[in-house]
């Protein structure tokens, strides 16, 4: 009953703003006819950016990677590949199989501390546990378009942001009426039997029709004895080009993946079954950062983390004469299936089925009054399990306004605030169940002073709320 509520008065609100203001194309400032135009990318990130032919934007604020441009030394075949050549991003990793939860930071904080979005909605925090560890293998690269990495708790755009945020931005397909579609295949080899087929098709329809399409197998045997990995993922974004300027968007995700535990192989232990065709490794020498098991378990079973995941969302962008309102919903399902088998030939089995849903609607950047550019907008997240889909219940409101003082000084201030309800047991009383708020006003400030393109010297402070 309270989603609904909530989910009214957001999208009463949208239709008010939407029909209370004329509609207007948007206006371009080409520049002086021959003259060089020079972009500056806005406080509020948007999915557009007039860099985007460049492979790589780093600002002060936020660092724009273009996927389809990105080359480093190797392979680029996961997310991973791509953020270990970001400013201020350190990916860490225990073996070369892709890992459920790679160590990936962002100036020395951990996932716990900062958020992962796609095209806006969380990717974090999801089901009934809240995981704080993001499952890079679940976000495929193969039809990504753009990687955005906001450094810093300044915006307001993005909730429990602490130490920043990664907004991973889908392609939406064309707006053309030339039917003939784009087609990207890649297929890849490396060492320990790595082996990857991907294919991406992008096109659109008569102007008012676009799409998107990806598929993808990956696998390999891994370096250590049963790290091997299998993924398989399909992906689907389906655009509809609005005569006001604005574009509906249906996305789709599907992702199999299946990740083998580094299993104990030890020629001094006789239960690991030693294999020489293996690295030796003996009890407790895994990183056990990753994976509960990693480390622990021994081979002749099932030793394995499964993860399925089905990711639906509907994303609506219209742009206004003054600023842009965009709204979304969404909903996944997942199922975590975890292996193990241990050194007395016990075998352990734990598997759980998750759900996520939620909606968004925002006004941003648009100007009221002179040099500020305001933003507004709320959003609500229940998650657990299809029976109990609000075992945590998060809603949030948020405002925030970039003033800009003088050419080179920004201020970006505002606030969000958060109610966050979970199931809970009462202190002293395990038995006895009972439901638990907690609501929180996080106010952030930040003073910027930009010297040139090259050069910015800013102060910051903020409060974050982080849920479990």
């Amino acid at each position: 009953m309270k989603m609904t509520k909530i989910f009214l008065v957001m999208m009463i609100s949208f239709v008010f703003i939407f029909c209370a203001v004329e509609y207007c194309p948007a206006q371009v400032d080409e520049g002086k006819k021959g003259e060089k135009q020079v972009y500056r990318l806005d406080k509020v990130i948007v999915r557009d950016h007039p860099l985007k032919d460049e492979s790589m934007v780093v600002t002060p604020d936020v660092t724009v990677i273009n996927v389809d441009k990105f080359q480093k030394a190797g392979s680029v075949e996961t997310i991973r590949d791509v953020l270990s050549e970001a400013l201020g991003l350190s990916v860490l990793q225990s073996s070369v199989t892709p890992n459920q939860s790679e160590g990936i930071y962002i100036r020395g904080m951990d996932q716990s501390r900062y958020q992962i979005f796609m095209d806006g909605r969380p990717m974090r925090l999801h089901g009934s546990h809240g995981y704080f560890k993001m499952d890079w293998t679940s976000v495929p690269l193969d039809n990504v378009e753009t990687i955005e990495i906001i450094r810093g708790s300044h915006s307001l755009l993005y909730p429990f942001s602490m130490g920043g945020a990664i907004n991973i931005i889908t392609k939406k397909g064309k707006k053309t009426d030339d039917f003939k579609p784009d087609c990207i295949v890649k297929t890849g080899f490396g060492p320990y039997g790595a082996q990857s087929y991907s294919a991406n098709v992008t096109g659109g329809m008569f102007e008012i029709i676009g799409y998107s399409l990806a598929a993808a197998h990956r696998e390999g045997d891994g370096y250590l004895r049963g790290n091997d990995y299998n993924t398989d993922n399909l992906n689907g974004r389906f655009s509809l080009y609005l005569p006001t300027g604005g574009t509906i968007t249906y996305g789709i995700d599907h992702v199999d993946t299946v990740t083998g535990y580094a299993v104990i192989n030890d020629p001094n232990d006789a239960a690991s079954n030693y294999d020489s065709d293996y690295p030796i490794v003996r009890a407790g020498e895994v990183d056990t950062f990753t994976h509960d098991y990693e480390g622990k378990t021994y081979a002749g079973g099932k030793n394995q983390w499964e993860r399925t995941v089905n990711d639906q969302h509907l994303l609506i962008e219209q742009p206004l004469p003054a600023g842009e309102l965009r709204g979304q919903v969404y909903k996944q399902l997942s199922t975590r299936d975890r292996y193990s088998r241990y050194a007395d030939g016990s075998d352990k089995h734990n598997y759980k089925k998750e759900y996520t849903g939620g909606f968004a609607l925002d006004y941003l950047g648009f100007d009221l009054i002179n040099n500020h550019s305001l933003s507004i907008g709320g959003d609500y997240r229940n998650q657990g399990i299809p029976d109990n889909k609000d075992y945590y219940a998060i809603t949030a409101i948020f405002i925030q306004d970039v003033w800009s003082i003088s050419d080179p000084v920004t201020l970006t201030f505002g606030t969000r605030w958060y109610e966050f309800a979970s199931e809970a047991r009462v202190f002293g009383n395990p038995s006895q169940e009972t439901r638990r708020v907690e609501r929180e006003w996080c106010p952030k400030v930040r003073l910027d002073h930009e010297f040139d393109d090259s050069l910015s010297l800013y102060a910051s402070v903020s409060r974050e709320m982080r849920m479990p």
